[in-house]
């Protein structure tokens, strides 16, 4: 015996919520819908829509990943060949990076790796295109990445003393970060760069300030650099560096880049910021600039839509940073100050917010392939990182105990994850860390990749869109987008196992509400689709300002609260073929807590225990023909669950 809504389409109207008293007005979508799209209604149809076998309208998700897949890339080198042996407990880092520099030069390759345990004193930076760091396999090749501070607790990083320093050199200073308040970096008697403790300094360990702060205000010639760590004790280290300052001197040294320990790191910005003389519309593939000189047909661009404050009191948004409308798209066509690039836009970048595009340079087809990756020091360091970063991708690679994030992107286009195991952090505690997912990326995919003891995974936030996360397990963690306008991203076939005790908000899913200062709402038509989600919480909650989410034959168990609860102008969504078990006696299948969460359909969806309700919330529903078989939550319907499980 199952609770069924059998055939049954809830039609949701706003109405008060006050029995006996008269229905107010039906209360207006914060902006004119677009999403809920019939498929008849070819004319509001756009390229960046698809019609589904079922009769709903999706995104459009066929440039997600690597274009034209993974490469198969030839071996150029090995990591003997310039002095990297596994197994002798000696720093491989230096050869690495030669190896990289070397078969990049040469226009691409792949590093070969053999079998055994390689150890990583410092991080590693690729900066050419298409070059490959590849193992033996996963259970083959180790590399144990063991960069550490030195006893003291603070030291300079990437500078020796009696270095020359120029205005282009980066000045950085590394401290031990367990209840770190504030660092500084003195030169000449005065502080010229300083970083306090915030909301989101997580595990924050570094601080870095240009040399142009220091070269042509003090003579040229020996300088000493002050470094001061203070913590919340009130205990202090201090660290000094003699170099030489020259302001004729260019900086040659590409400092490795301490975000991660390998880092694929694109230039990113490679030109001026160009404003939109048109909107550009959902659906879109040109673009009409204010000046299109110096672009070129293939060329990359990023476009923005900046966070007004029109746009902000119209999203409730009381965040006040982050990142939200944003996108990178590739040049097809250029016409006069007319571009047309390869795929269409997914949301509106309007002219009244000051949208522009800028070039962007960054690294391309590159990957990590067929090893695993150990961090031993508890710092706020990443495993794998592509940063401006389009088609890469890491294949066959597992981490354990990452610092920061196993492998991530951020401003990333068409890259991949997959076959991966990422097990552990060090850090737990917030501010941006032990994420699963994408960041700031577009039409980027996750596949086939197992977690466990993340705190937030699978994730989607800052203006990520157009991504895909499937066939996937994420073990003690929750599922979320997390933060600043994320749309059109699709979690497929994964189960998510929320629990308790790694950091996570213990939902199953979980969605940013507009009141959140530091995080801020997220956009329209992201999808959930045949998914197995577990949860100590309500097992969907979404924060608010959400359009048209398309939730769709998954299987929601929820131990203590709602199967899907929304809440301000959480709108023109489609719950369908979802299986709900309630274990909590109190707890309905939708909660749609305020009245403006209008236009939600309902559809064929199973729930087995909670309080005998299907719908609750200010939001009521009207004009709806109702077919229910009740079933208790104390009789055989809770089981039924646990046996297809």
């Amino acid at each position: 015996m199952t609770r069924n809504a059998g055939s049954l389409l809830w039609c949701l109207w706003a109405v008060a919520a006050m029995g006996g008293e008269a229905a107010s007005p039906e209360p207006k979508t914060p902006w004119p819908a677009q999403y809920k799209i019939k498929p008849t209604e070819t004319e509001r149809l756009t390229e960046a829509d698809v019609v589904g076998p079922d009769g709903i309208v999706y995104p459009n998700w066929t440039k997600c990943g690597v274009q034209g897949g993974i490469p198969q890339v030839a071996v150029k080198t090995t990591l003997a060949a310039f002095d990297g042996r596994p197994n002798d407990g000696l720093d491989d880092s230096a050869a690495l990076d030669r190896a990289c520099e070397a078969v990049g030069k040469q226009g691409g390759g792949a590093v070969l790796l053999d079998e055994g345990t390689y150890h990583l004193d410092r991080p590693v930076t690729v900066r050419h295109d298409g070059v490959v760091i590849r193992g033996r396999g996963a259970d083959k090749t180790k590399l144990v990445f063991r960069y550490a501070l030195p006893s003291g607790g603070v030291t300079f990083y990437g500078l020796k003393p009696g270095d020359r320093v120029g205005k282009n050199t980066p000045i950085q200073l590394h401290a031990r970060p367990t209840g770190l308040a504030a660092m500084t970096i003195e030169a000449g008697g005065r502080v010229v760069h300083e970083w306090k403790r915030s909301t989101h300094s997580g595990n924050t360990f570094a601080t870095s300030v240009s040399a142009r702060s220091i070269v042509g205000r003090l003579p040229d010639g020996p300088a000493m650099l002050r470094g001061v760590a203070r913590y919340q004790d009130g205990a202090s280290v201090t660290t000094e560096l003699p170099v030489v300052l020259d302001s004729t001197f260019h900086d040659p040294r590409p400092m490795p880049d301490a975000r991660a320990a390998i880092v694929f790191a694109g230039r990113g910005s490679d030109g001026p910021a160009i404003e939109l003389t048109r909107d550009g519309r959902r659906g879109d593939r040109t673009l009409a600039l204010r000046n299109a000189e110096g672009l070129r047909p293939g060329d990359g661009i990023h476009l923005e839509a900046p966070a007004t404050p029109a746009w902000k009191r119209l999203t409730k948004n009381a965040c006040t940073w982050g990142r939200y409308r944003e996108y990178e798209l590739q040049i097809e066509r250029v016409e006069g100050n007319v571009v047309t690039a390869s795929q269409p836009l997914r949301i509106e970048f309007p002219v009244a917010d000051g949208a522009f595009v800028r070039k962007i340079a960054p690294i391309q087809r590159c990957g990590v392939e067929d090893f695993s990756l150990e961090q031993t020091e508890n710092l706020w360091i990443t495993s794998v990182l592509f940063s401006h970063a389009w088609n890469c991708w890491a294949r066959g690679v597992n981490v354990k105990k990452c610092g920061r994030f196993p492998v991530y992107g951020s401003q990333a286009k068409w890259c991949e994850i997959r076959d991966g195991t990422f097990d552990d952090a060090w850090f737990k505690g917030g501010g941006g860390t032990a994420y699963a997912g994408w960041d700031a990326c577009w039409d980027c995919l996750m596949e086939r990749v197992e977690t466990f003891k993340l705190r937030h995974a699978p994730l989607f936030q800052w203006a990520a869109s157009g991504n895909v996360i499937r066939d996937s397990v994420f073990h003690e963690s929750d599922a979320q987008w997390h933060a600043g306008w994320t749309n059109e991203n699709l979690i497929e076939r994964c189960v998510v196992e929320s629990l308790p005790g790694h950091g996570g908000y213990s939902y199953g899913m979980w969605a940013s509400p507009p009141e959140d200062s530091a995080h801020g709402p997220n956009g329209p038509r992201n999808v959930v689709y045949n998914c197995d989600i577990r949860s100590a919480r309500t097992g969907l909650w979404m924060g608010g300002m959400n359009e048209n989410w398309l939730i769709l034959h998954n299987r929601f168990r929820v131990e203590k609260g709602d199967g899907a609860a929304a809440k301000t102008s959480s709108f023109d969504h489609i719950l369908r073929g979802n299986v709900f078990l309630l274990r909590d006696p109190k707890a309905t299948m939708v909660r749609l807590a305020t009245p403006d969460c209008t236009g939600v359909e309902i559809l064929d969806n199973q729930v087995y225990g909670g309080n005998g309700q299907f719908v609750t919330g200010a939001a009521q529903r009207a004009e709806c023909d109702v077919i229910l078989e009740i079933v208790p939550p104390e009789r055989d319907g809770l089981r039924v669950l646990d046996a297809i499980e």
